[in-house]
């Protein structure tokens, strides 16, 4: 979060995001090859389970950012609210309003 508030970026998202993906990816593929030469059908089971992978670490980062992101807005909402009610309201020269002291309708003036 900045003086200005929280920061979000859609690009950073996407880019953390893929780049996890991308990660998983670079692994995986050494992984898949050596295990395709000993049994194809091995490679194929290891390939499946580095897309679930990626999947899952697309995900992860993603809802990290998101949840940083939300936990930034809602208490730079609440850092406004409490500073909301701790300042008095502001005060115009000649509004202000002139409270009778005495109850008594017939005296008031």
């Amino acid at each position: 979060m900045t003086a200005d508030g929280p920061r979000f970026s859609f690009g950073r998202l996407v880019l953390f995001s893929l780049g996890a993906g991308v990660l998983v990816l670079v692994v995986s593929i050494p992984i898949i090859l050596l295990v395709a030469q000993w049994s194809p059908v091995a490679g194929l089971v290891v390939a499946l389970i580095a897309v679930l992978a990626m999947v899952a670490a697309i995900g992860t980062v993603s809802r990290r950012m998101i949840s940083t992101a939300e936990r930034e807005i809602l208490a730079a909402r609440a850092a406004e609210e409490d500073a909301a009610h701790q300042q008095p309201p502001p005060h115009e020269p000649g509004t202000h309003k002139v409270e009778p002291t005495d109850r008594n309708t017939p005296t008031d003036g």
